[in-house]
């Protein structure tokens, strides 16, 4: 009885990997977008911004395209710093157990 027990929860892991790699795809080709005070922000569904819009009448209209540049690459480097602190704060919880798609 252990044995079918342990081949009924590996294809339930199976099929949890392969919904959580669905997932992992849908949310790759998100885009969610805000807009506030002259600012428009675009996300993925993976946390990486995709843009940063300043409105020119906010800032100098010839530093504009640098600045939304620099912001999107600074906002980034932290977004990575936070995943890769998550993730690793979860492999220690989850054993080593590698979990794919979760992070």
């Amino acid at each position: 009885m252990i044995f079918g027990n342990m081949g009924d929860m590996m294809k339930m892991a199976r099929d949890m990997q392969k919904k959580l790699k669905d997932i992992k795809k849908e949310l790759a080709m998100a885009v969610y977008d805000e807009f506030g005070n002259g600012v428009t922000v675009k996300v993925s569904g993976e946390m990486d911004i995709k843009e940063i819009s300043l409105d020119p009448r906010m800032v100098d209209p010839n530093k504009v395209a640098n600045l939304q540049e620099e912001i999107t690459k600074t906002v980034n480097k932290a977004l990575k710093k936070a995943k890769d602190d998550a993730a690793k704060k979860l492999k220690g919880a989850t054993g080593g157990l590698n979990l794919p798609g979760m992070f």
